[in-house]
């Protein structure tokens, strides 16, 4: 069992042999691990608190701070981890030699390879998933057992907050191991031990949130897309193909697979739950995939967060298990595994190619800086230590420049964003400052034709002198129309 999670770290090791790749995601998760490192809580580089994301991506990478080459380590420890978990959970259902193929075929997979190459929280999340379904599938299930289980539950909560579906999901197999008649009895204590250590894990942080932003999760975007559901569920499909069947595919392609994915999902959990050694496990992956693929598409509605392959990287959890534990039921003869090897190996060899390819998807990274107006990075480096900077491209300004407070201005709210641009009040106090810049790119999606075009209310209110022109994109000094009415900063600082 070794052999798995070995070849998954070595896959990641060698994805990232030219560093991970970077979303502007990462670099918000690098800016945070980077302040806990040097003592400043978990705020990130607008020296706001953080609070869009959940901690524990921030808390694994706070060791190196900014540092690439711990991040890939990170990654390379979560993905093996999470093979590893996977053969050791199919253990508990399948024969050992089948086991040995879920654990390959997750650590393998090029989905997960994908995922722990780029500085993302879903191997990570992966692997407490598993651990969580790990504890809680042991037999006999003690109250303790059941409480280690909500605790990790609650730890995958706080390294997604689709986690929700994880927490559903463990009471659901809580729940299913106090089935038999001579445990019922135990039911209520083991489900309390859960849901307690669970609720007390994720309230911690949820609490933090209210105190430091007002709100449970972070400043969300308020309302969802307006789209039809059947776009949404188009969306999640789409990237459920995705995660599966790479990148070889369009998107309505991907999307016509994605809905295979689900039909076949559903025949295999009826297989496996019609199976007399069907488990509580069983019931609780059939559990998972029903959250892994609902709770995006409910987010969606409710704050218009993004569906994509990340997020329904989750997904692969459940698949990999199914396909394992029907393979064991119905491989009884020499035929059937060959072809099971041969699928399995074609399988390995698409997570190695991916792997060695990787690099190629560099200059599609966050952390390119070649990909928009690089010599505006060097202007904004240029500019006096107290001068501070609004752009529409605040994390590639902070991971180039180092510069903080690095803030979003000038631009609209955008659904799935996990910045949205200073409001009106704040642009105008800075603009009275005297020293604040606003660094525009002029070809990033959120760019427009210019911040007059995006935000013509801040340019009513704001000056906005033309400082340095570069390629793709200028620097504008900000001075106020009317200093009259520029007042003395606030010392507790102004609302975001």
């Amino acid at each position: 069992m070794l052999i798995a999670p070995l070849l998954a770290a070595v896959l990641v090791l060698i994805a990232t042999r030219n560093d991970p790749l970077l979303s502007p995601d990462s670099i918000t998760y690098l800016s945070v691990a980077d302040h806990v490192r040097s003592g400043r809580g978990f705020s990130d580089f607008t020296n706001e608190p953080s609070a869009v994301f959940g901690p524990i991506y921030s808390l694994l990478l706070s060791p190196g701070g900014r540092s690439l080459a711990w991040a890939a380590l990170v990654g390379m420890a979560a993905i093996a981890a999470g093979s590893a978990l996977m053969g050791s959970l199919l253990h508990r259902r399948v024969r050992p030699i089948v086991a040995l193929a879920g654990a390959l075929a997750f650590g393998a997979s090029h989905g997960l390879v994908r995922m722990a190459s780029v500085v993302w929280s879903e191997a990570p999340y992966a692997a407490i998933a598993l651990a969580t379904l790990v504890v809680l599938s042991r037999r006999p299930l003690t109250t303790r057992g059941a409480a280690i289980g909500g605790m990790l539950a609650g730890l995958g909560f706080l390294t997604r907050y689709a986690g929700i579906g994880l927490v559903a999901t463990s009471a659901v197999v809580v729940v299913a191991s106090a089935w038999p008649a001579d445990q019922r009895a135990e039911l209520t204590k083991r489900l309390g031990a859960f849901t307690v250590s669970a609720a007390c894990v994720s309230s911690l942080w949820i609490v933090r949130n209210l105190v430091q932003t007002g709100q449970p999760l972070g400043p969300r975007f308020e309302g969802g897309v307006a789209e039809p559901l059947t776009r949404t569920i188009w969306l999640a499909l789409s990237g459920t193909g995705h995660i599966v069947a790479g990148d070889a595919w369009s998107e309505s392609a991907r999307a016509r697979f994605g809905a295979a994915i689900l039909i076949a999902l559903a025949l295999l959990v009826a297989l496996a739950l019609q199976s007399g050694k069907a488990t509580a496990l069983d019931l609780g992956m059939a559990t998972f995939a029903a959250t892994s693929f609902v709770v995006p598409i409910v987010a969606r509605m409710a704050t218009a967060n993004d569906i994509e392959l990340r997020v329904m990287s989750p997904m692969l959890i459940p698949v990999i298990y199914l396909v394992c534990v029907t393979f064991d039921r119905v491989c009884t003869r020499r035929g059937v595994a060959v072809v099971g090897t041969v699928v399995l190996g074609w399988w390995m060899y698409q997570g190695a190619a991916f792997a060695v390819r990787f690099p190629d998807l560099a200059p599609g990274g966050a952390g390119y800086k070649p990909q928009f107006a690089p010599q505006l990075y060097d202007v904004i480096d240029a500019l006096p230590a107290d001068a501070r900077v609004l752009t529409n491209n605040p994390q590639r300004v902070w991971w180039f420049t180092q510069r903080e407070p690095t803030l979003m201005g000038f631009t609209r709210p955008r659904p799935g964003n996990s910045h949205y641009p200073i409001d009106a009040e704040h642009t105008a106090q800075e603009a009275c400052g005297g020293h604040t810049y606003l660094a525009w790119f002029d070809n990033l999606q959120n760019a427009g034709d210019g911040p007059n075009e995006r935000r013509p209310d801040l340019v009513a209110l704001v000056d906005l002198q033309l400082h340095t022109s570069v390629p793709g994109g200028e620097l504008y000094r900000l001075a106020p129309l009317d200093g009259s009415e520029c007042r003395e900063p606030d010392p507790s600082g102004p609302e975001t």
